[in-house]
């Protein structure tokens, strides 16, 4: 009967079938690097949504009783609404609601239409003068590609004709999910009545609105029923242009006396007055925001559209121009082609070091496995629907290392088999078949420490990495099935002789520099074990010290984004004009358009751009608000901009703060927020008043202010009740005519095909600029025919100073005080300071009804810091179950666990000599660093719990035995490991150098570190237990 094979020795036995299934799988692999999704990260699941209430006519406090505080009860209902997270702004005539569902919500399409269907009902109890109440749940979507159409002879309808025209084209794009329109500006058709002509005519307002009103309205016209057919009866509109407005008759008696509209009126089609507009080179322009669909290549994607662009722009007008504002494919295409690179380097760079320690042909059998590896990772990537983007990328760079680790184990016992005189088919298979399990279990270890990011994190974090660890576990179980059906056979195939058997070049080349290594290691080694408690010793203290050092390092959880564009922001004083922003933009656009360095500028004057990055949320607007988007030539031509012109020009123009904005992936929008609760307005701006002068005083600090915003000055119409009621003046008939004289009123629509000409009618002269007076001389309807009255007759004027806001958050009055930081400023010394004001100056004199919280970057980092410690925690734990599984021992795997610590001191040396910021890269970093020391761990405490046991050596003689003979293995996979790493480092990216310099740094250290002082502990640990030899050292 046949002995039944393993699958080592089947895959020996049958090397051409397994070759075959590698090739082919290689093979997949690079068909995959073509095909998979790729992308810049990965997607994040933005969770906030935007509800618009809009209540014309009333004042921010009436905005807050009547709107606000019903709308906040009726989200409140709603379970998966994240009530601390959810806040109210209130101004004049209208409120912000900014609603945040809660992490555990995966369906949030579902969530908002739950509350979409339940507006409908809610808007019912509110009060009648509310206009709508609007839910916007886009408020997270990610513009993939901005484009703009500018032109300097065109009309804003020609632009849109032919925006009409390109959208068609798009949407042929199955990968395009949406497309988006902003900086469109109607045209309308204004009536500018001339009140005198109208008294003297005896007509009022009432009369033409609703003469106009019902020319334009279309409603059911019935239906001809014959005995044969029916037919619909349709009444044609009988405003078509401009000009049928003017000749319609508003008048007539019987004497045959008729009195058209122009005979009253100016009547013309004209552009309003915009609340907002968009610039791009200083020429008109609209802009088209495009849409990608989730698991879509967006580098794909991109090339699609650029087909498409070139084939319009072919036949596009000379006097129009395109321009990509935000580029996200590009984006991509530069950075995954950056870190593929990078992967490349990093790969010759682990080859050229094995190359240089191994023989030529062990370094040629190990060497194979990378690029295996990698492109079957790959594959693995692409079928279980895993994208190319830099989460992953950097996942399988930081896994090089560790993908040669098993083959060089595998490959060192195989030549430790020859040098023993056991044949090379044996040797092969014994190599593989012996460490199967231990390296099984390293990964296996290395794979689930990785685990709690996905169970523990949540929100943002847990999107942010979502692929890191099935790119790790894909690579790492890839590289343990080469190492354990593919190796033994490629060792046998090409490594002919053992060590000590070789003769020649190569073998002289591996002596001369592993063997004074070597030399060096096993006196230091014979030191530590001389000494073993001055070794011990010395490690605790470093470990602590730097421990502690560690904590104290600036910490910034998600750097800047390394982009060659960035954002100004343009704040005035609510209740600025738009022609008083669009002056200090155009100022700002001068002196920004004359450095070499920016390529152009799109200006949004009152409004703010879509959201063309993820973590960069899109701004309210307003007509006291301008925003730019600025493209330069290069990122560090973006830093140098930014580090010149920030502190130059934020306070530069007396009505406004101009800031200058990196791009960043940091949610937080204010780096420092104090927020005070309490029901008390009074209690509220002492307290955020108070804070403000004093953060004034504070080094480092800019732009203190609160979210109140000033106070709107205002104009209060107070009605003489008995007068107007005389008259027959109502209250909305007044407000009506008010709103007519100065603003317009729509009363109809006329249509130009698909084009709809809203008709305005203003109770004023064309280009009649509005003075206090005027609001007082307007005549105003009464109910007698024919009388008009001034409006100051009935009424009186008094200014009024209301709240620019008013915030609500969780449903209690909230007042904040927001504080930016000086570029290149310690973030965290700022903080600390203005956790000292608050406590020795705030505090002791808050009333009792007045509570405190802190937001900004504090509040981010106070929801991730517990976070990744319970990540750590469980991880550490994970670790412990995985040791005792594998040693079988309680003592041994605590032993072994202790040495986890040993990447604290080079992740502390890394960051300090680099002067790095501490950042959630770094935590990946660590958590991969823990892997590997325990990985060296168990290899090291395997060969010596080998030796003490089955070979009845004696504690120490077992511990100083796996030290000299495992020290060649862990220094080699170290060596790789770190040098792979290092195009990471030089790559100089913002996410990823972190991770970078904490591996390299943390694994040469913790390598001394695990050499000298984990044999050392295991004497120490086991020097109690009795054997029957005794050390000789």
């Amino acid at each position: 009967m046949k002995q039944k094979l393993g699958i080592i020795e089947g895959s020996m036995r049958h090397n051409k079938l397994m070759l075959f299934i590698v090739f082919v799988l290689c093979v997949f692999g690079i068909f995959a690097l073509v095909k998979i999704p790729k992308q810049e990260f990965p997607t994040f699941t933005v969770r906030q949504g935007v509800i618009v209430g809009v209540y014309p006519g009333a004042t921010s406090v009436q905005i807050e009783e009547q709107l606000a505080k019903p709308l906040e009860q009726f989200l409140f209902t709603y379970k998966e609404v994240r009530r601390e997270k959810t806040y109210t702004m209130s101004r004049d005539g209208i409120v912000y609601a900014m609603v945040e569902l809660e992490e555990s919500v995966t369906n949030k399409d579902e969530v908002w239409s739950k509350i979409k269907h339940g507006l409908t009902t809610f808007k019912a109890t509110l009060p009648a003068g509310v206009l709508a109440v609007i839910a916007n749940d886009d408020f997270g979507d990610t513009s993939a590609l901005l484009i703009s159409m500018e032109s300097d002879t065109r009309s804003y309808r020609e632009l849109e004709n032919l925006l009409d025209d390109l959208e068609n084209r798009l949407r042929r794009i199955k990968s395009i999910s949406n497309l988006r329109r902003y900086g469109i500006q109607k045209e309308q058709i204004s009536i500018y009545v001339d009140s005198k002509r109208m008294a003297a005519y005896g007509i009022d307002y009432k009369m033409i609105a609703g003469n106009l009103f019902t020319q334009g309205f279309t409603t059911v016209s019935g239906t001809l029923e014959t005995p044969g057919q029916d037919f619909p009866v349709h009444v044609a509109p009988i405003f078509d242009s401009e000009l049928e407005v003017g000749q319609h008759i508003i008048y007539s008696d019987p004497n045959g006396n008729i009195i058209r509209l122009k005979d009253i009126a100016e009547i013309k089609r004209e552009y309003p007055a915009p609340a907002s507009y968009i610039k791009n080179g200083g020429k008109t322009a609209i802009l088209l925001s495009l849409e990608m669909h989730d698991g879509n290549n967006i580098v794909r994607y991109g090339k699609d559209v650029d087909r498409v662009l070139a084939a319009f722009q072919a036949e596009m007008p000379d006097d129009v121009s395109l321009t990509r504002i935000a580029d996200q494919p590009k984006v991509v295409g530069e950075s995954v082609s950056s870190f593929l690179r990078d992967l490349v380097i990093a790969i010759i760079v682990v080859i050229l070091t094995l190359m240089i320690f191994f023989p030529f042909r062990n370094a040629v059998v190990i060497s194979t496995t990378i690029p295996i590896a990698i492109f079957i990772s790959i594959g693995i990537m692409y079928l279980f629907g895993i994208p190319l983007n830099t989460v992953t990328l950097a996942a399988l760079i930081v896994v090089l290392g560790m993908i040669v680790d098993n083959s060089i184990v595998v490959v060192d016992s195989y030549i430790e088999y020859l040098d023993q005189g056991v044949s090379r088919w044996h040797a092969a298979v014994a190599s593989a078949k012996n460490y199967a399990v231990p390296i099984f279990l390293a990964t296996l270890c290395i794979c689930m420490i990785f685990v709690p990011l996905l169970l523990i994190l949540t929100g943002i974090w847990k999107d942010f990495v979502r692929d890191f660890p099935w790119a790790m576990t894909i690579s790492m179980m890839t590289s343990f099935v080469l190492a354990m059906v593919y190796i033994p056979f490629l060792e046998y195939l090409i490594i002919k002789k053992g060590n000590l058997k070789k003769e020649g070049e190569n073998a002289r080349k591996r002596i001369d520099i592993l063997t004074p290594v070597q030399k060096l290691y096993t006196n230091v080694l014979k030191w530590t074990f001389r000494h073993p408690w001055i070794t011990i010793s010395s490690a605790i203290i470093i470990v602590a010290v730097s421990t502690v050092l560690l904590l104290q390092r600036d910490r910034r959880m998600f750097p800047y984004a390394d982009r060659d564009q960035f954002a100004v922001e343009i704040f005035l004083p609510p209740g600025s004009s738009l022609e008083a922003t669009a002056e200090v933009a155009d100022s700002v656009y001068n002196i920004l358009i004359q450095d070499e360095r920016v390529t152009f500028i799109t200006q949004f004057i009152g409004t703010s751009s879509p959201r063309f990055q993820t973590t960069y949320a899109p701004n309210l607007g307003g007509k006291n608000f301008a925003q730019f988007i600025v493209n330069t030539d290069s990122p560090k031509a973006t830093i140098r901009i930014l580090d010149e012109y920030s502190s130059r020009y934020e306070d530069y123009f007396p009505n406004a703060y101009v800031k200058f904005k990196q791009l960043d992936y940091q949610m937080a929008q204010v780096p420092f927020e104090v927020r005070f609760y309490g029901s008390d307005p009074n209690d509220l701006r002492m307290c955020a008043d108070k804070l403000v002068d004093e953060l004034n005083k504070v080094n480092g600090l800019v732009w203190v202010r609160t979210d109140s915003e000033q106070a709107l000055a205002g104009i209060e119409v107070n009605p003489n009740t008995v007068e107007a009621s005389r008259l027959g003046i109502s209250r909305m008939l007044l407000q009506s005519e008010i709103a007519a004289s100065f603003g317009g009123v729509p009363v109809t629509t006329v249509w130009e095909g698909d084009y709809g000409l809203p008709l305005v009618l203003h109770l004023n002269e064309a280009g009649h600029d509005k003075t206090f007076n005027d609001l007082g001389d307007q005549y105003v309807s009464t109910g007698i025919p024919g009388v008009k009255v001034p409006l100051r007759q009935i009424a009186e004027f008094e200014p009024t100073w209301d709240d620019g806001q008013i915030v609500r958050r969780n449903g209690v009055r909230t007042l904040t005080v927001m504080a930016n930081i000086e570029r290149g400023a310690s973030e965290s010394l700022a903080f600390r300071e203005i956790c000292k004001i608050m406590d020795e100056q705030i505090v002791p004199d808050m009333p009792e009804s007045v509570s405190f919280e802190y937001g900004g970057m504090s509040e981010s980092d106070g929801e991730i810091i517990p976070l990744i410690i319970r990540v750590i925690a469980v991880a550490v734990f994970l670790i412990f179950i995985f040791l005792v599984f594998s040693f079988k021992r309680v003592d041994v795997a605590a032993a072994a666990l202790i040495s986890i610590v040993f990447c604290l001191p080079g992740t502390w040396f890394g960051l300090a000599c680099t002067n790095t910021v501490f950042g959630l890269t770094c935590v990946l970093g660590i958590i991969s660093l823990m892997g590997i020391i325990m990985r060296n761990a168990i290899i090291m405490f395997d060969h010596a719990e080998n030796a003490r046991v089955h070979h009845q050596a004696s504690p120490k003689e077992a511990a100083f035995d796996a030290g000299k003979r495992r020290m060649v293995p862990i220094f080699l996979t170290t060596m790789t490991t770190a040098l792979g790493i290092i195009p990471m480092i030089l790559s100089k990216s913002a996410l990823w150098t972190p991770m970078g310099i904490v591996i390299f740094f943390g694994s040469l250290v913790a390598l001394i570190m695990v050499v000298t002082v984990l044999p050392v502990m295991y004497w120490k640990i086991f020097s109690k237990v009795k054997t029957k030899k005794q050390a000789t050292i």
